[in-house]
């Protein structure tokens, strides 16, 4: 069982409540609350803003983080001093959200994600079966990538869940903030929140080879210095897992690389090479009828694909994923294709959705 993560609050602020009400009602996957807009939900894909619910003051948005932060007063002047902030809340009835607070022409707004209160299994989310395959890797690096929005957390959490049913595992997790509490299974987890429990990504990794770690779990790749953390534990016999913003298995190599200055990438490239193990990139596409459906693409690090990061060859890789299709291996598009031959998918969702093919 999997309990929520509580950054955070028994005491409900009232503006909040019917608005978060509202938003799981309509199964909505964001809120958007700015002072002096229209609230705006976003429901399957659609954003749209929502008259009936009001628009709220800077001050009543003051309110709502004081609220959101426990009336934290490091945090709270954290959040005014960086004009950005990260953090998760606990909505009544047990439903989490995960909140961006920012600052828009000088007025102070929230994006909150809702997080699924139960896990999916790899079967129920429709990922590739040679997933499955790769929870049982030993070491190495493992990336799993999608744009905004494209169910980051419950594809990650199924991953880590996987391996708590399956594996007797240390599984250290850095996060920011953690979403998801686990209970320890056949695995025993620690989880670390950026903050709470650690200053950022990068010290809490310089740490992770003190604390014993089979399995590491890293919240996001954000910058040169946890990269280049994140090759180093792989290399010295962990299973590191992470993710990224992006829309292919190809763009995923790329994106790794342009965190490093040029004089730097081909000593990345060799240690890809070393420790790449797969890479799984996912995006959410209407469905015919309501809602949206998941698509993939899954690429294994073979000797050939090694060959072509370490060298470059980046144009070469996706016609090197469509040639080892039966070992597991697949791309978006043919993903895609069989959820539009099974009637899953539409044939003008799958042509507004595909109309670029460069990016597939």
């Amino acid at each position: 069982m999997i309990k929520r993560n509580i950054f955070l609050l028994k005491r409900m602020d009232k503006l909040l409540k019917p608005i978060l009400d509202f938003a799981i009602k309509v199964e909505a996957s964001d809120v958007h609350i700015s002072a002096g807009k229209h609230i705006a939900f976003r429901v399957h894909g659609k954003l749209e803003p929502k008259k009936e619910a009001g628009i709220l003051s800077e001050d009543s948005l003051e309110r709502i983080l004081e609220t959101f932060l426990h009336n934290n007063t490091d945090r709270i002047q954290e959040f005014h001093n960086s004009k950005e902030l990260d953090f998760a809340y606990l909505h009544d009835g047990g439903t989490s959200f995960r909140v961006n607070a920012f600052y828009r022409l000088g007025k102070m707004s929230f994006v909150l994600r809702r997080i699924s209160n139960s896990v999916m299994t790899m079967k129920e989310l429709g990922l590739p079966a040679a997933v499955k395959k790769f929870t049982t890797a030993k070491q190495g690096l493992v990336l799993v990538t999608w744009p905004t929005g494209s169910w980051k957390s419950t594809s990650m959490i199924s991953l880590l869940d996987e391996i708590n049913k399956t594996r007797n595992e240390h599984v250290l997790t850095i996060e920011d903030p953690v979403e998801y509490i686990f209970e320890d299974n056949k695995s025993i987890f620690s989880q670390r929140e950026i903050w709470n429990d650690t200053t950022s990504f990068a010290n809490a990794l310089k740490g992770a080879m003190r604390e014993d770690p089979d399995v590491i779990m890293i919240g996001e790749m954000r910058d040169a210095e946890t990269v280049q953390a994140a090759l180093e534990l792989a290399e010295t016999g962990h299973l590191v897992i992470s993710t990224l913003h992006t829309s292919s298995a190809v763009q995923t190599i790329s994106r790794l690389l342009s965190f490093f200055p040029t004089e730097s990438q081909n000593a990345v490239r060799e240690k890809l090479w070393d420790t790449l193990v797969w890479v799984l990139s996912q995006r959410l596409i209407k469905k015919n009828g309501w809602g949206r459906v998941g698509i993939f693409e899954m690429m294994f690090m073979t000797t050939g694909i090694k060959n072509l990061v370490r060298d470059g060859n980046m144009n070469q890789i996706f016609s090197s994923i469509e040639m080892w299709v039966k070992e597991g291996m697949i791309t978006m598009r043919k993903y895609a294709d069989a959820l539009k031959e099974k009637g899953i998918v539409e044939e003008s969702s799958y042509s507004d959705y595909f109309q670029d093919d460069s990016q597939f």
